[in-house]
């Protein structure tokens, strides 16, 4: 399940230029082809941190690991372990590496710790922490097409390109390990998956690392001005509003504003949205914007227990599952989302 890394959807709205910086995610379960070891660079050793990432501020150890000439460091935190990349650090130079890892240690621990309360009763008591690795330098064949994924066989998180699409990604991959890796039932991958994902990640939670590449700083003041004018910004905070910018997008697309556009769907592969598409949603063919809000609707009108036991199913078992065609509850949740739109003041 991956996306592709840098494709902005773009139509006549204007809205869409955010969608770079706002769907910056891949999603795991297939394993990438293989790489070459790449030489070690010389490294001197890690530069101290000038603004700290919590109280005592991360602790850089060396790797003692079969890994560490790719990964000579390692940072641990209570939920995830930091693989450093020789290459990575090397690339960007210490100082920009150590301070875009810092910067995001400041609000990883804060975010998984949300998504597991999301699905709290559903997780063991124990949830054990997941390695993550940074290659932004592009040893691996898929960072050529993906921003990350969370990689279901070897239980691991891969992140590519550099800080931005860490802070992008990592939320939406960390709810693919503890959904299709720690929950008793492993969600199915496709609509299901990607759906509880991007629902957890940018609906349910408040994803501080992605609001923080979303803020009136990081976006142009086009940009900041027509999200404002639609309702989908946070001024207290003074970024994006994802919850809402979830829920504006995925209307805007019900309605057919994707029509004739390319869009990344839960099948993992670009597609065009076609008439057909348009007039006959399935399973296979929605947006993830759509697939989050999607859940959304399904928690809000069903039982957390009933939702949870189904998105272990097929997607394909839809009607049977669910008692109604996936065309009868798209155009239920096409309704619903309206008025949650006009709730949230979503224009």
């Amino acid at each position: 399940m991956k996306h592709d890394r840098f494709f902005p959807v773009r139509t006549v709205c204007s809205l869409l230029v955010l969608l770079l910086s706002l769907m910056l995610s891949a999603c795991g379960g297939s394993t990438p082809a293989s790489s070459s070891e790449p030489a070690k660079p010389e490294l001197t050793e890690p530069t101290e941190p000038t603004e700290p990432a919590g109280p005592a501020g991360p602790v850089i150890e060396e790797n003692t690991d079969f890994d560490r000439e790719k990964y000579p460091y390692v940072v641990h935190t209570p939920s995830a372990t930091w693989h450093l990349s020789a290459d990575d650090i090397a690339q960007l130079g210490e100082k920009a590496y150590y301070d875009g890892l810092y910067a995001i240690l400041e609000k990883q621990e804060q975010d998984f710790a949300d998504a597991r309360e999301a699905l709290k009763g559903y997780l063991p008591d124990e949830v054990p922490a997941i390695d993550i690795y940074t290659d932004f330098s592009g040893n691996a064949a898929a960072s050529e097409n993906y921003g990350a994924y969370y990689h279901k066989v070897s239980n691991l998180i891969k992140i590519f390109s550099g800080w931005e699409m860490a802070n992008g990604t990592l939320l939406h991959e960390y709810v693919h390990y503890l959904t299709l890796h720690c929950l008793e039932a492993s969600v199915t991958e496709g609509l299901y998956a990607e759906g509880i994902a991007e629902y957890v990640a940018n609906i349910a939670c408040r994803n501080r690392m992605k609001r923080s590449i979303n803020t009136a700083g990081t976006l142009s003041e086009e940009d900041v001005a027509f999200v404002k004018g639609h309702g989908a910004w946070d001024e207290t905070e003074n970024c994006a509003d994802l919850q809402k910018y979830y829920f504006g997008y995925a209307g805007f697309t019900a309605q057919g504003g994707l029509l004739g556009s390319r869009y990344f769907s839960v099948s993992d592969i670009m597609e065009v949205r076609t008439e057909q598409i348009q007039k006959n949603p399935s399973v296979r063919h929605v947006s993830h914007f759509e697939a989050a809000c999607l859940l959304a609707y399904l928690f809000d009108t069903h039982p957390k227990d009933e939702v949870m036991k189904n998105i272990s199913t097929d997607p394909d078992d839809f009607e049977t599952v669910w008692g109604s065609p996936f065309a009868d509850v798209y155009a239920a949740w096409t309704a619903w989302n309206t008025e949650k739109c006009a709730e949230l003041g979503v224009q």
